[in-house]
């Protein structure tokens, strides 16, 4: 079972998220509709994650090191 939430929300809801991860639940926190963090109970094994990791990698555009970079230096100012 897979869940996206806004960050603002998964704050408010961080303790029940921890709880859905406990049984199961994979827990995507996005920011302004960009996925920025998972929650996933780790007991979950390897293969499956990296499985679930590359799924989600598949759905977002391509970053480029000039954007990683540029969001990088913004975090600094």
């Amino acid at each position: 079972m897979s869940r996206t939430i806004d960050i603002a929300d998964a704050k408010a809801q961080f303790s029940d998220l921890v709880t859905q991860a406990e049984i199961g639940a994979d827990i995507v926190i996005v920011r302004n509709g960009v996925p920025i963090a998972r929650i996933a109970p780790l007991n979950r094994p390897v293969a499956e994650t990296i499985a679930l990791l590359r799924k989600e990698r598949t759905r977002r555009p391509r970053v480029s090191a000039v954007e990683i970079r540029a969001a990088r230096d913004r975090g600094r100012a």
